[in-house]
């Protein structure tokens, strides 16, 4: 199935937004605090030519999370890229993240965005999910209620649906490019989707070389990967599928188990 087509059909049937919902940001400066801030390629070599750090988040999976005809598969599989690492099909979805820990180094003192005009694809699309599978929740948000009680109706604003759907193509887009980045730095150890993360943290200047390079150079993806796993019933599925374990702890990483 062609995930362009599926995904665009998922689309359709997302969850949405509450037709009555209303958003205006107030500067309160939540949204960059405390987390990672998910970048395109070309926005990693901006924000790494900055000097402020970018981790690698990655995240693998295969046919067994969802049917391979449905439009789960569809969306995770055109975000992602294939790789070598078992007997069946491996599939990769790397996540370039800016650094917002304890907060964005682009945050003003007045709460203010001092690359405003040039702030990553997914600051200009927040409070709206990119993902056509998760349902906007005001509570889930780190937003305060006041936020939520004028502005624009979020389910109307046609230049914010532009910007998701932007946003979605330019994952499919980068998919490849992004692992040849993980493989020509030897980040080849990934966590399961939905049970953790691998987030790798190479220096600005060795990850800026990296994206620079697979920005016109990102051929199929060749080495052997493995999976970090800890849940033992995740581990047997693994096992018995062939696809390699890594085993020991490691320095190289953060393994970053997601709560069920």
């Amino acid at each position: 199935m062609d995930s362009k087509t599926s995904e665009t059909h998922s689309t359709a049937n997302s969850p949405g937004v509450d037709p009555d919902v209303r958003f205006e940001c107030v500067g309160c400066g939540a949204c960059c605090r405390g987390r990672f801030v998910p970048l395109t390629l070309s926005e990693a070599v901006t924000w790494l030519k900055r000097g402020d750090p970018v981790g690698v988040l990655l995240e693998a999976f295969d046919d067994s999370l969802w049917p391979v005809d449905s439009p789960e598969y569809a969306y995770n599989a055109g975000r992602s890229a294939p790789v070598t690492g078992g007997s069946g099909t491996l599939r990769v979805t790397v996540i370039l993240a800016a650094n917002a820990i304890p907060e964005c180094p682009n945050l003003r003192p007045n709460g203010l965005c001092s690359v405003y005009l040039e702030r990553p694809l997914v600051c200009r699309i927040y409070p709206m999910e990119i993902s056509p599978f998760i349902e906007l929740k005001p509570e889930a948000k780190d937003c305060p209620p006041e936020s939520w009680q004028q502005g624009s109706l979020l389910a109307s604003d046609q230049g914010l649906a532009m910007l998701v759907q932007q946003s979605r193509q330019t994952d499919r887009d980068d998919a490849r490019r992004k692992v040849a980045v993980c493989e020509s730095l030897g980040l080849t150890v990934a966590g399961w989707k939905g049970n953790g993360l691998v987030i790798h943290q190479p220096s600005v200047e060795t990850l800026l070389a990296a994206c620079e390079s697979a920005e016109v150079n990102a051929g199929p993806a060749a080495q052997a990967w493995q999976i970090k796993a800890e849940d033992p019933a995740l581990r047997e599925y693994l096992h018995a599928q062939s696809v390699p374990l890594a085993d020991s702890p490691s320095d190289d990483y953060i393994f970053h188990p997601i709560p069920r």
